[in-house]
């Protein structure tokens, strides 16, 4: 091998390899979250965002793995009708770029939901997003103020019955010191007339 054949093969075989890692890298998936983690409250909507990059039209499928369930949610194909689960059917909005969007959420709606994203060679890749659903503080502070109002209210009303009560026992009391004292009234009379040291 002459000494330009070794000084050309090198930089030949350099950029062949380079080509080859270029067409794998433009077969290969890639997909770019912008929030990993998301909070939200219950009955509001929660957007998980998503960008792919890949050959051809790929197949992108959602799941979520939570400690209420493992449930694929929704499988489509960009510019084509998206089969969505049951429990998803009425609150699931999906986008071109592979983004989904829940609405109505519930709290057992927490969990990490993970984007699979298929190109048409059969490559693909994952990612996952954590949503965390929390209650309204308002509905918990809402639920304690009317239990304190009923306890301050059975209080009140218990506060009034014995009141009541003490009142009744005081009237009865006072009936029954009322009757003995006539009674003793009767009884000295009656005395004083047996003894005779009464005169009329």
């Amino acid at each position: 091998m002459s000494k330009w054949e070794k000084d050309t093969c090198v930089p030949v075989l350099l950029f062949i390899l380079f080509i080859v890692d270029y067409s794998l890298q433009a077969q290969g998936v890639t997909i770019i979250i912008p929030n990993q983690v998301i909070n939200a409250t219950v009955e509001e909507s929660a957007l998980l965002s998503v960008e792919y990059l890949c050959q051809g039209t790929p197949t992108i499928q959602w799941s979520v793995l939570s400690i209420w369930k493992i449930q694929n949610i929704v499988v489509w194909e960009p510019k084509k009708q998206p089969n969505i689960s049951e429990s998803y059917k009425d609150r699931l909005c999906t986008y071109s770029n592979g983004s989904i969007q829940i609405l109505n959420l519930r709290e057992n709606d927490s969990g990490y939901y993970v984007v699979t994203v298929t190109d048409h060679f059969g490559t693909s890749k994952d990612a996952a997003i954590f949503l965390k659903v929390d209650v309204h503080i308002y509905e918990d502070l809402h639920f304690v103020a009317v239990i304190l109002t009923v306890l301050v209210a059975i209080s009140g009303f218990s506060m009034f019955l014995i009141w009541l009560l003490e009142k009744c026992v005081q009237m009865i009391k006072r009936k029954r010191w009322k009757q003995k004292i006539r009674k003793g009234i009767l009884l000295f009379w009656y005395f004083q007339l047996q003894t005779g040291k009464i005169c009329f």
